[in-house]
């Protein structure tokens, strides 16, 4: 063997971690809550260990999952985002002080208050976060088209 296919084979037993597609590809990936640089299709390298993977694309029902990382291995993902149906409704959402990052059903929206995001209609979770202050969560019950009012006094911790 030459040294540059040991290189190869050396490379190749490096790449490990997730490797995340989805169909469409283009979807926001959240690792713990944390927005990844990049879009699907991509490869995180991640520790081996359980997960919590959330791909968000405009359009689309945000893909929501429990993922298991192997160490050494690399996890191949592929997910269908499945288009979102006509079933929106709208939340308008004051904090005081104002800033809080807006979470719904636990995944960030990429918003912060004050705000007026979309969500699902139906009931759900809307979740602040500031730092220095205590997690707020509010319960809404959301009617197709409508608008729920979300406002919250954050307590600081």
């Amino acid at each position: 063997m030459s040294d540059a296919q040991d290189q190869k084979i050396q490379l190749e037993s490096l790449q490990k971690g997730l490797y995340v597609n989805s169909r469409p590809a283009g979807a926001d990936i959240f690792i713990n809550g944390d927005k990844q640089s990049g879009q699907t299709p991509a490869t995180l390298p991640l520790a081996g260990g359980s997960y919590n993977l959330v791909l968000r694309m405009e359009g689309y029902e945000p893909y929501v999952g429990q993922i298991q990382v192997k160490d050494n291995l690399l996890t191949t993902l592929d997910l269908e985002l499945k288009p979102r149906a006509g079933h929106v409704a709208w939340a308008d959402v004051t904090t005081s002080p104002s800033g809080a990052e807006i979470l719904v059903d636990g995944i960030p929206t990429g918003q912060n208050s004050p705000a007026r995001v979309q969500i699902p209609t139906g009931t759900h979770t809307v979740g602040l976060r500031l730092p220095g202050y205590t997690f707020a969560r509010r319960g809404v019950d959301a009617s197709e088209g409508g608008t729920v009012q979300v406002s919250a006094i954050l307590q600081k911790k």
